[in-house]
């Protein structure tokens, strides 16, 4: 499991209300009597408990396998070939499945150690509430956070080095969240690039280069969200023949190999899409390999990914821009979020949009910012299995007043 993935979600789902409660109560016909007031510990306890029940889950289930599974604690390394050092003892191995995940990249930045940032794991354990905080990353760690701690009480600043925010997400959605986020009040700083981080006082101050700039900006505390790299240093894979790439992630094939044949590895330690899904994914098919030798291959080309902000930022497949530059005639299309259940639930935010082969109807990519769009997607997802058309979606019958009703309307735009 993802260290932020289930954590984050659960504090997520504390903001909302929070937001719900304090901002748009009186929308729905509900009164407050008080000020809504966030606790921060109590949100911190709850996320606690949510995890522990999934971790105790699993490590249950490893419990009900134990004729066929033997579940060792301690740090495995490395010593040949077929020869891993748990700490206490030399396990011997014919094939091997190395799942040892990724962690925070630590960025280059003068100064930075000095004002002892969190990160998307310590951001999670805090029981008092900064009343300033400055986020450096804006992709799908780095929104997430902004928005939370802003819907929390923080006054936030969301700094960004590409252009946009989710870099690799579609450019006029992307353009929309952070729209949405400015009117939430976080100060979104885009094509932000920070050369210099200090402490003040009890003020970290973060210079960052905007458009050849020089600004500063000021914050309580500091959240760094900047990318990974793979978690491979200590695992002696010299030893074992495995080559490790560029920033300590694993090269694998298509049947999830590394350079080692009679090794595998799977999830975010070969880097790529790093999402729990995908570890998951990855999971079987690296399992049948080593096992049945049933030289199955991986299939990234219909991955979910999703910045669970609100609204949710979900796409999967190719954005126009790079089906174009792929060589793809396209269809784009695009609807605004809108229609009788969109009314109901008092949010109209965001917009659809379906990309598609002009020359056959293939679904290429489907991208949505929309209430609930980390739901939707999955029907577009279900759509491109084996290269499946933009009909079955168009022609499909949806239940209304359903949100489902606007994917259907982006992909009767995107009809051939």
């Amino acid at each position: 499991m993802n260290e932020g993935c289930v954590p984050t979600k659960a504090m997520l789902r504390s903001a909302e209300v929070m937001h719900l409660a304090a901002r748009r109560a009186a929308d729905f016909g509900v009164e407050i009597p008080v000020t809504a007031r966030f606790h921060l510990d109590r949100a911190v306890a709850r996320k606690d408990g949510v995890v522990t029940g999934i971790v105790g889950s699993i490590h249950a289930a490893l419990g009900k396998r134990n004729e066929a599974i033997q579940f060792i604690r301690g740090e495995g390394r490395f010593v040949g070939a077929h020869e891993i050092d748990t700490g206490g003892s030399i396990l011997s191995f014919e094939k091997a499945i190395i799942a040892t995940g990724a962690r925070r990249a630590e960025p280059n930045i003068p100064g930075l150690d000095e004002i002892e940032p969190l990160n998307n794991r310590t951001a999670l354990e805090l029981q008092q509430l900064p009343a300033s905080l400055i986020v450096i990353g804006a992709g799908y760690v780095g929104i997430e956070f902004a928005q939370m701690y802003a819907r929390f009480g923080s006054r936030v600043t969301l700094l960004g080095r590409n252009h946009q925010l989710a870099p690799d997400e579609d450019r006029e959605l992307a353009e929309l969240l952070a729209g949405y986020l400015r009117e939430e009040e976080i100060d979104v700083a885009t094509g932000a690039t920070v050369v210099e981080a200090r402490r003040e006082g009890t003020e970290a101050v973060i210079v960052a280069t905007i458009d050849g700039v020089r600004r500063e900006f000021r914050a309580d505390a500091v959240l760094v969200a900047t990318g990974r790299v793979g978690n491979t240093d200590d695992l002696g894979l010299s030893a074992a023949g495995v080559e490790v790439g560029k920033g300590g992630f694993l090269n694998v094939d298509e049947q999830l190999r590394t350079s080692q044949p009679h090794v595998w590895g799977i999830g975010d330690v070969k880097g790529g899409w790093m999402f729990t899904h995908v570890a998951a994914y990855d999971g079987p098919i690296a399992a049948l390999n080593a096992v049945k030798g049933s030289g199955r291959r991986t299939d990234y080309r219909v991955v979910p990914r999703v910045v669970f902000s609100d609204p949710a930022f979900a796409a999967v497949g190719l954005t126009e821009e790079e089906a174009r530059a792929a060589g793809h005639d396209v269809v784009v299309g695009s609807v605004a979020v809108a229609g009788a259940r969109a009314m109901a639930i008092g949010d109209e935010r965001g917009r659809l949009k379906a990309v598609v082969n002009s020359e056959n109807g293939e679904i290429l990519g489907f991208h949505a910012l929309a209430p609930h769009a980390d739901d939707l997607v999955h029907e577009a997802i279900v759509a491109m299995h084996d290269h499946g058309t933009i009909e079955r979606i168009s022609k499909s019958i949806h239940a209304h007043p359903t949100l489902s009703e606007m994917v259907k309307a982006a992909a009767r735009a995107a009809r051939v």
